[in-house]
């Protein structure tokens, strides 16, 4: 569900040239003669990016470069109440592109 979520917030938006205009520097490099799909294209491989150094760091359960007394973190399952279940999510990079809403596994973004 994390990564649907995060396809949905994150990746998704960027699937659309409209959304660009909410951006004044994508307005500019457009406004320059820049190709409006081109700087989509930027877009989306900024957001994908990411999300997979998000994804990759929640994997990660620390900072690799905290002190050995520092905490780390764990993704766990919660019910509707928010009460954790006691599963474990973990692996989330390696399941990234089976979540991508298009069914193409994030192919569709350089496109």
């Amino acid at each position: 569900m994390v990564l649907r979520a995060l396809w949905r917030e994150a990746i998704s938006p960027w699937m659309d040239a409209s959304n660009l205009s909410d951006v004044a520097a994508a307005q500019r490099l457009i406004d320059a003669g820049a190709d409006p799909h081109d700087v989509l294209l930027v877009a989306r491989a900024g957001a994908y990016e990411a999300v997979v150094a998000a994804v990759g760091i929640i994997d990660g359960c620390g900072d690799p470069n905290a002190r050995e007394s520092d905490p780390g973190w764990h993704l766990v399952e919660t019910d509707a109440e928010c009460n954790p279940t006691g599963r474990e999510i973990g692996g989330l990079h390696e399941s990234l592109g089976e979540t991508d809403p298009s069914g193409n596994e994030g192919a569709d973004l350089w496109e």
